[in-house]
């Protein structure tokens, strides 16, 4: 036996064992080609409601008792799994539709000329579940993003091909197809509906990737996850605005303003204290134990767009570490939110109800998460 035909003897590798295939016609129709977003968008509005965005929709929940089952029994439920398999062929169906590929309807049920079909494993390895499938998935995912731009600039050449022609240039179709089963095999992957890896291929007759492939899309994964978060958390750091000034609380009270912070498009001067506030005809009274502090202060918009305060934006904090939400805050007599223009400037009144045996040991403003202006007091 020849080293050729010994090859030629291996055993071939079964197919994957998720399948998409299409049974386009030669020819589609011009005028629905024309009006295909128009006529897409209904199924469309179905298919975003019982998939849904971001875990949402029916298929979201769905998944999550597949996922507990697994965890429970090692195996999906039967009836579960053939209603996500039901639900992904229908939005498969649907995408073709809206890829120009058919210019037929998509049906719920029954033959058409997209099928996909989903092998029913005997057993789902519970320690692939969800994370590291998420992980191993990240390569696929990051490939298929970027092949998207190129099914676009397909798709849209293939609209002007099928004005002109009525037909659908098989090259693009193929491209678009392949494209379509591949992101159909890692999504059944992901979605715990087989636990073999995908191939990273448009063919319909690939086989499962190897282990080490697996293996390698995964590390690969957790290395491009933790630099996207590496990454957030340093965008985060530098984008954050906390201004810190120490202010004599002593010469506040006596109407010395203080150093001036600025958070975000708004720069904040504390103009003044008084540390027993009362109201005008006693309209408010402390509780027992209690006083009123007022802090007066001036913010100035230094931007041309408007900026909106809120009663919650300020804050107080007393020697024992407590703090404290506005009792009342006057926006030059009116009530927040308040409207603060650009380039303008307003008064701002902010009431606490403090313990009378504390003092305030800080005044914030923090209009934003990580924005954050604190004037801390020395005395």
């Amino acid at each position: 036996m020849t080293e050729d035909t010994a090859v030629n003897a291996q055993p071939q590798l079964p197919a994957y064992p998720v399948t998409l295939d299409v049974d386009a016609p030669a020819e589609v129709s011009r005028l629905s080609t024309l009006f295909r977003i128009i006529l897409a968008l209904p199924v469309l509005v179905l298919v975003g409601i019982i998939v849904g965005t971001a875990g949402g929709g029916i298929l979201g929940g769905l998944l999550l008792v597949h996922w507990i089952s697994i965890l429970i029994r090692g195996r999906p439920v039967g009836w579960i799994f053939g209603t996500i398999v039901a639900i992904q062929r229908f939005a498969f169906r649907a995408y073709t539709y809206f890829f120009l590929i058919t210019d037929q309807y998509p049906p719920f049920e029954g033959d058409w000329k997209v099928s996909y079909e989903v092998e029913p494993p005997e057993r789902i390895q519970r320690k692939q579940l969800l994370i590291w499938k998420t992980l191993a998935s990240i390569p696929h995912v990051i490939v298929l993003v970027v092949l998207w731009f190129a099914v676009t600039v397909c798709i849209i050449i293939s609209w002007f091909a099928i004005l002109f022609t009525g037909r659908f240039p098989l090259g693009l179709r193929g491209f678009i197809t392949g494209w379509l089963r591949w992101a159909a095999r890692v999504g059944a992957y992901w979605m715990s509906l087989r636990d073999e890896f995908p191939p990273f291929s448009f063919s319909a007759g690939a086989a499962a990737a190897g282990s080490g492939t697996a293996v390698v899309s995964g590390v690969s994964g957790f290395v491009v996850t933790g630099g996207v978060i590496g990454a957030v958390i340093a965008v985060v750091i530098a984008t954050s605005n906390l201004e810190e000034a120490e202010v004599s609380y002593t010469a506040l009270i006596a109407g010395e303003p203080s150093t001036t912070l600025k958070v975000q498009e708004i720069e904040i001067t504390l103009l003044g204290a008084d540390d027993s506030y009362e109201f005008a005809d006693s309209l408010f009274v402390p509780e027992a134990g209690g006083r009123f502090v007022s802090f007066t202060a001036e913010m100035l918009n230094v931007s041309r767009y408007e900026e909106v305060l809120h009663d919650n934006d300020f804050g107080l904090k007393d020697t024992a570490g407590n703090g404290h939400d506005p009792f009342v805050v006057s926006y030059g007599g009116d009530v927040g939110p308040y409207d603060l223009d650009g380039f303008a400037f307003g008064l701002v009144r902010a009431i606490f109800d403090l313990p009378r045996d504390e003092a305030p040991l800080s005044f914030e403003f923090q209009p934003d998460w990580l924005q954050e202006a604190t004037f801390e007091f020395i005395d």
